[in-house]
């Protein structure tokens, strides 16, 4: 069974997968000290599963630096920016894919390493603005969030925008030289 569908089925509440369930046992979970807001996390214990899932949307030079991030933590991972796999190294073990979406890249990561979560927290991660990631789209002419957008905007865009201080949103809204239009769009749409 490939890598989405063991996660999909754990996460959308079909029987735990086996495999998953045998790869990451309690007695192997590593400790995590403290984990940043974003990229989210769920520990997945309660199915059976002593590990956190992590997924979120990065542009293209941030998911090479994931990538590398799991390499460093499980050597027979490969550099490459598109990729599905599993690796272990001692006890800790880790499910992953990294696939392009949405002009950029969407990770999706199952582990029971706390060395490699705090990796990628130290990254400083961020997913593209929607003004590159739906370059057609006038702000000015969307009513209310539908179809890819509606998926991208509430599980890619709002986890980091809520987990964001204000400091770090104005930070943001500068860097990626957002339009007034689209600085107010984000504003009504994003508590």
């Amino acid at each position: 069974m490939g890598l989405f569908k063991k996660i999909a089925a754990l996460v959308g509440g079909a029987k735990p997968i086996n495999e998953l369930i045998s790869t990451y046992s309690a007695s192997a979970l590593e400790a995590t000290s403290s984990l940043a807001a974003f990229p989210p996390k769920v520990f997945l214990g309660d199915q059976g599963v002593h590990a956190y899932r992590t997924e979120f949307m990065v542009g293209l030079e941030d998911a090479a630096r994931v990538a590398r991030a799991i390499s460093s933590e499980f050597g027979s991972v490969s550099d490459g920016l598109f990729q599905e796999g599993s690796a272990n190294n001692g006890a800790k073990a880790a499910h992953f894919s990294l696939r392009p979406e949405f002009g950029g890249a969407v990770a999706t990561i199952v582990t029971n390493s706390g060395a490699l979560l705090g990796k990628i927290d130290g990254l400083d991660l961020h997913p593209p603005p929607p003004w590159i990631v739906f370059p057609e789209i006038d702000p000015e002419a969307v009513g209310s969030l539908q179809g890819s957008m509606a998926y991208w905007w509430d599980w890619f865009f709002l986890p980091y925008w809520l987990a964001a201080t204000t400091e770090e949103r104005l930070r943001y809204l500068d860097e990626y030289k957002a339009s007034p239009e689209w600085r107010e769009f984000v504003e009504l749409h994003a508590p």
